[in-house]
Formats: structure tokens, sequence, C-alpha cells
């Protein structure tokens, strides 16, 4: 558990060292999203991403789309996700407090280190995250952040916003728009209002340059979230939208939320794919690689609108 006087954050480390609760403590509000089941304790039957999947924020490496067969490796859909991290406390005072979780990966010589950093009187945790190449060969890999939103924060009046110019991408079409525009829309529709429950919609790329998007809870509570990333690592945003519109597998007309996800790759590509057209992040022998991720909230009045 990380904590301050403003925010609470548990981290699941057995399961991907997921956040499982992220609380606004003036507001008492959680940030995290829960499927209908919830989370569900590991079973043989179901080792992989999606029949384990609970909702919420999960680190994602080396595979972001599908599990597949890469250079001879099972590359496992989110492996960094299901697979237990260790932790050490690097520092805790009055000032600040900062835990690195560390994961070394089974299906490529890989190491991920993620350090969380949580100062006193601040809404904000950045995560400051290096990769190191552990073989004296090259290796390429998918790696990003699956941020899932739902109740309680996120409901039907609640509002997205990314900078102006932000360009919106249908992967399946080729069809571009400039944001809030859906491409290809017969009528004007406008991306950063929630869709009416039954509504279905295609899961697009939204490409921003600033690295940035905001969340609005759009309650009486007044509470917004605002993501910032590292852009050069992650240019895409995958926007999933899940306004409980599949009657079928995984969610069975179920779940109502949207997922904003910061990807090295557009919608849908896998590692392999991402390799051959020249996508895939890639480290020299022994090389490694920095990236950061912050996530902060605000009341209603303490930042300006995005």
């Amino acid at each position: 558990m990380l904590e301050n006087d403003l925010i609470q954050v548990i981290l699941l480390l057995d399961r991907g060292g997921e956040p499982v609760r992220w609380l606004h403590k003036p507001t008492d509000t959680d940030l995290i999203w829960h499927t209908r089941t919830g989370l569900l304790p590991a079973h043989g039957l179901y080792p992989d991403y999606q029949m384990t999947y609970l909702g919420g924020w999960q680190e994602m490496m080396p595979e972001v789309s599908r599990t597949h067969e890469y250079r001879g490796a099972t590359v496992h859909r989110g492996e960094t996700s299901i697979t237990p991290w260790d932790y050490e406390l690097i520092r805790e005072d009055e000032e600040e407090l900062r835990v690195q979780l560390t994961n070394r990966l089974r299906s490529l010589p890989l190491k991920v280190e993620k350090t969380f950093i949580l100062r006193h009187g601040d809404t904000a945790v950045r995560m400051e995250e290096r990769v190191y190449n552990e073989s004296p060969v090259p290796i390429e890999f998918n790696w990003g952040h699956h941020l899932a939103y739902g109740a309680p924060f996120l409901k039907e009046h609640s509002r997205i916003g990314f900078h102006p110019g932000s360009v919106v991408v249908n992967m399946e079409t080729g069809e571009r728009s400039v944001w809030p525009a859906m491409p290809g829309a017969n009528s004007q529709v406008d991306l950063s209002v929630m869709a009416s429950p039954g509504t279905p919609r295609p899961l697009l790329a939204v490409e921003s340059r600033s690295g940035e998007y905001r969340l609005d809870a759009g309650d009486r509570v007044g509470l917004s979230l605002t993501v910032r990333w590292d852009a050069d690592i992650w240019p895409y945003v995958w926007y999933w939208q899940n306004f409980a519109a599949d009657s079928d597998a995984p969610f069975f007309g179920n779940e109502y939320n949207i997922g904003l996800e910061p990807f090295n790759v557009p919608p849908k590509w896998t590692l392999a794919e991402a390799a051959e057209r020249g996508a895939a992040l890639k480290l020299d022998p022994n090389g490694s690689l920095s990236a950061w991720l912050e996530i902060e909230l605000s009341k209603e009045g303490e930042k300006d609108e995005t």
C-alpha cells in the first residue's frame, strides 16, 4: 500500500503489481473499475490475460495484442500483468515515498523496473520505468499500459479530453479525423462524450503528440483525472469503447466502460507484425530503455481544461 494524506494506492504484487484500489481520500472516490467477476483466485485452466481480466490498470509487456510465437518463444499478451513482481522500498519519509517493482520476464530476456513516486500533499503518482535487455543479442518487444475506466468514477455523463490537434485513426479502414470527431461517421459523433448503453463502437487509436488526456467525472463531486506519459515511447492511445453492446464473450453485455491505453504500436499489431514493420521497441545487446507515466487527480477548478 502506498499512501499519503490525499491518495491511497493498493498494488497486488502477486498479480502484475497492478492497482486494485486508487482512492482519492477527500472525496472517498476509487478510480479503479472492476468487472462483474472481480478478483478471482488463480486457476490452471485460465492462465491468460483475458480469462483473468478484472478491469482496472495493467502494465503490458512484451506483447499487447495476442499471444503468439515469436523467435521461438511464446510471447503472452500482457505477461507482466499476470506474473508476480518483486518490490523494494527505496524511500519513506515525511516528504516522499518511493517503491521500486521489478519483473524479470519468462518469455524474453527482459527485466523491467518500475518506481512509484508519491509525495506528501500531492495527488499525482509518478511511475518511472526502465527496461533492460539481459542478453548479448538485440531484442524487440511491445509495451504499454492498459488503463480502463468505469464505475464508480466514470459514468455515462463523464467527458474525455485530448489536446487540440490530436488525431483519431480507425486502423481497419484507414480513416482519420481530428479529435473529437469519429472517423467515417455518417453524422457527427463526439468521441469526448460517453455513449448510451448498447451503443456499438470500434476500437480506435488516438495520436497525441502532447502525451496527455483528461477524464472528468461530470458529477457533483467534480473530480478529474489527468494522465501524462512519455509520448516518444508510447505514441498511440488505444480508445476502447465498451458500452455494453457486445452480447457475447467475454462480457456478455455486462460492462460499461472505456479504455485509454498508451502503447508503442497501433491497435492489434502483434510483436511479430510490429517487428516486421519496424514499429516494435528494440534494445541493443545488454541495452536499456526508460519511460515514465503520471496519473494526477484534481477537483473542479483546480486545473485548466484539457
